[in-house]
């Protein structure tokens, strides 16, 4: 009686009930869940921009294969590259030129990959265990994930996901590896991925870097400056 008393005198003071963290924790959890099964079953074509290069093309194909195109990645900037999985493996194709990275079961191996493939054939399908260690947060069509201060290693990067009601990855930004985003309105999806160049036995895939230049070394036929010609010499 004496706490209705005094809330009472108060005049302004009201009784709020707090929402509890936990259930909107998991409402966000259950929604990106079911977003990301969406996208999991979408095939498509679109660009994204990259910020860590410019814009890429992802193939999502009817049949699951998949490719995605990466101007620039290779050389130093000099050598566009794409990097595909068919029914044959994994290829790295430059220069009308495919090399066969992988068997359909293998991985791209690191100095060949330009890692822009791995949110939409990597870390989707990892979204969809409920016990992942992030706290996830949502805000309209974007999740936040944040990993548990207990967790040492992540199964996939810390960011912010962003994907509509139909399962259309709008952008996505993760720790270590940038920022995709959706440039303009998916396309078709292909009924299966082409390989951008002829596959050769013989041949080695396109790593990222520039090539080292051989140094300059001096002519071995110059004369030393100051130093005169034999023809001066034979008229002395």
């Amino acid at each position: 009686m004496a706490a209705i008393t005094l809330l009472a005198g108060c005049g302004t003071a009201t009784a709020v009930n707090e929402p509890d963290p936990e259930p909107r924790a998991a409402g966000a959890r259950v929604a990106l869940i079911g977003r990301v099964s969406k996208a999991l079953d979408t095939s498509f074509t679109a660009e994204y921009e990259w910020s860590e290069g410019s814009a890429v093309t992802v193939w999502a194909a009817e049949d699951g294969t998949w490719r995605v195109d990466v101007p620039g990645w290779g050389l130093g900037g000099a050598a566009d590259v794409s990097v595909a999985w068919t029914t044959g493996g994994f290829f790295q194709c430059a220069d009308q030129r495919c090399v066969k990275l992988a068997g359909i079961t293998g991985e791209i191996p690191e100095d060949y990959d330009p890692q822009v493939q791995r949110p939409f054939v990597e870390w989707l399908p990892l979204l969809l265990d409920r016990r992942m260690p992030f706290a996830v947060s949502r805000d309209g069509d974007c999740f936040e994930l944040e990993p548990n201060t207990v967790v040492v290693d992540t199964p996939l990067p810390p960011g912010e996901w962003c994907l509509d009601e139909a399962g259309t990855v709008l952008s996505v930004s993760a720790d270590g590896f940038g920022t995709l985003t959706l440039e303009g309105e998916p396309q078709a999806a292909a009924a299966t991925v082409e390989l951008p160049g002829v596959i050769v036995e013989e041949g080695e895939p396109v790593v990222h870097e520039a090539p080292e230049q051989p140094e300059e070394t001096p002519s071995a036929t110059a004369s030393p400056s100051g130093s005169p010609s034999p023809a001066a010499s034979d008229g002395e």
